[in-house]
């Protein structure tokens, strides 16, 4: 089984031991959509996983997590009567996308992800659990494509005043322990 690990930016992967190819997307969606697509096209991976951080809205989720459930928390046209997070024109996907389950995925927690091209350090007026500036995009072009995928986050702030310096203090954690995950699993 090909397995295409995608990571925004260096940092995140800096002591992640894999067999797995890894490959830097950039950050933002755009950079993220774009790189999916590439990767898809050119190595035809049997499942893409994101990894990466991301900043928590609720004070009880924190360490390794794993998200289920996609939305982009910065579409925002409600002037032309759709809702907060919705694309408009457009039905397929639907505002929030979820992924199928995969035997990769033993965390569970089923989370939802809300991306955005912006740094979050307040609420975000959207139901999610924690907020990133990636994986929305990565699941739009895998479930476009039909590429499995699976999605698993380190917390490394919780998206308020402090978050910027929670992540700079916290993003070269998060390789290491998804090392010990993957460690833990056998595909």
């Amino acid at each position: 089984m090909r397995i295409i690990i995608l990571s925004a930016i260096k940092d995140e992967t800096h002591s992640l031991i894999t067999e797995y190819e890894i490959n830097h997307t950039g950050v933002g969606k755009v950079n993220a959509a774009l790189s999916t697509l590439r990767t898809i096209k050119e190595d035809r991976p049997d499942l893409i996983i994101n990894f990466g951080t991301a900043g928590s809205l609720n004070g009880n989720i924190s360490g390794l997590v794993d998200c289920k459930y996609f939305v982009q928390r910065d579409m925002d046209s409600r002037p032309l009567g759709t809702e907060l997070g919705q694309t408009p024109f457009e039905e397929d996907p639907p505002k929030i996308i979820e992924i199928e389950d995969h035997p990769i995925n033993t965390i569970n927690m089923n989370l939802i992800c809300a991306t955005g091209d912006s740094f979050v350090e307040s609420s975000i007026g959207l139901k999610a659990d924690v907020v990133d500036m990636e994986a929305y995009a990565i699941a739009k072009v895998c479930y476009q494509e039909s590429i499995p995928f699976a999605c698993f986050k380190y917390i490394s702030d919780f998206a308020d005043k402090g978050a910027a310096k929670d992540f700079s203090e916290n993003v070269r954690k998060a390789g290491k322990v998804f090392t010990e995950y993957l460690n833990e699993k056998s595909i």
